[in-house]
């Protein structure tokens, strides 16, 4: 009877071991699943929000050379009393510029934040990343929607009613036309340049805020010691 209670006894040791191994690869393997996938999320995160960055990054480009001609018309005119054509007509399709903001809502933030790795990424992080989509993307959608309607206003109110829709006339043509409304048309330039500013603000903190979180979902996805 001990021989045969230590041999069974031995066997369902083995038994009990080998499920035990079993059972530790098995939660093993779905943990290196669990993390690859995790990481795969990340990677999706972080190329959003970079090609984000670099879209308003190319839109600094473009508001800062808006901003120069702008800048150039206001200075020649108080210090010469004198309309600056240098960049005329790209200045008056400036001034009734109304293309609407499209990139405002983000499918991928949508999806990832009701996944199981918005509980699992460090709680500042979290927060992070949920104003930038949430309060900081939406903020510059106003804005550029602001600077949108100051478009819309100037070319009901000024450009239409001055006959400043057609560009494709000579310079010298737009130009008499110009020297009728002077003031009136170095007042809309101020106004296009404060809000273009503005806009260029908010952009380039949206910027330093985009790299700062990149740069931390990077130190997350790497392998943990």
């Amino acid at each position: 009877m001990k021989k045969y209670l230590l041999k069974y006894s031995l066997e369902f040791l083995v038994i009990v071991m080998g499920i035990s191994v079993s059972f530790w690869l098995n939660n093993w393997s779905e943990s290196i699943k669990e993390n690859n996938i995790e990481k795969d999320l990340v990677n999706i995160l972080i190329r959003d929000i970079e090609n984000k960055k670099n879209e308003n990054k190319n839109d600094i480009g473009v508001i800062n050379r808006g901003i120069e001609r702008a800048e150039r018309v206001i200075n020649t005119w108080e210090t010469t009393k004198k309309i600056d054509t240098t960049d005329l007509k790209r200045v008056l399709r400036l001034l009734g510029s109304d293309t609407p903001y499209f990139n405002a809502i983000s499918p991928i933030y949508n999806s990832l934040s009701n996944t199981k790795l918005w509980n699992n990424l460090p709680y500042e992080l979290v927060n992070e990343i949920n104003d930038l989509y949430r309060m900081r993307y939406q903020e510059l959608k106003l804005r550029f929607e602001k600077f949108r309607e100051i478009g819309t206003y100037c070319k009901l109110h000024f450009l239409l009613p001055n006959d400043l829709i057609d560009l494709n006339r000579d310079t010298e043509v737009i130009y008499e036309i110009i020297n009728t409304v002077d003031k009136e048309y170095v007042l809309n330039v101020k106004l296009l340049s404060h809000s273009a500013k503005g806009l260029r603000s908010l952009t380039k903190v949206i910027i330093v805020a985009s790299e700062s979180i990149i740069e931390n979902l990077k130190n997350y996805n790497k392998p943990k010691p």
